[in-house]
């Protein structure tokens, strides 16, 4: 009996993150400087105070994650996956600057 080798093709898995994709460990990712991932959920939202909304109860006692739509966020498919953000005005204004 001889021991050998036998080689057998491996499949190439392409990565399709770009190159300026954050990362979590539990393997989601996203782009984006202002976005926010719940490390307790796993869900992705557009800025720390859409993050900040879903979470629930006081500090130290009994805080935890709420389901983003039931309090008033709404979810928008990204390559990278669903991000939960605040709604945008019914007529599409920018709200941030004066009219």
């Amino acid at each position: 009996m001889t021991d050998t080798v036998t080689t057998t093709e491996t499949e190439t898995v392409t990565d399709t993150r770009p190159w300026n994709a954050a990362t979590h460990s539990c393997g989601a990712w996203w782009t984006g400087l202002t976005r926010s991932h719940c490390p307790a959920c796993h869900r992705t939202f557009s800025t720390d105070g859409a993050a900040n909304k879903h979470r629930i109860g006081k500090f130290g006692t009994d805080r935890r994650c709420a389901d983003p739509a039931t309090v008033g966020l709404v979810p928008v498919q990204k390559p990278y996956g669903v991000l939960w953000q605040h709604p945008g005005p019914e007529d599409g204004r920018d709200t941030r600057r004066p009219a």
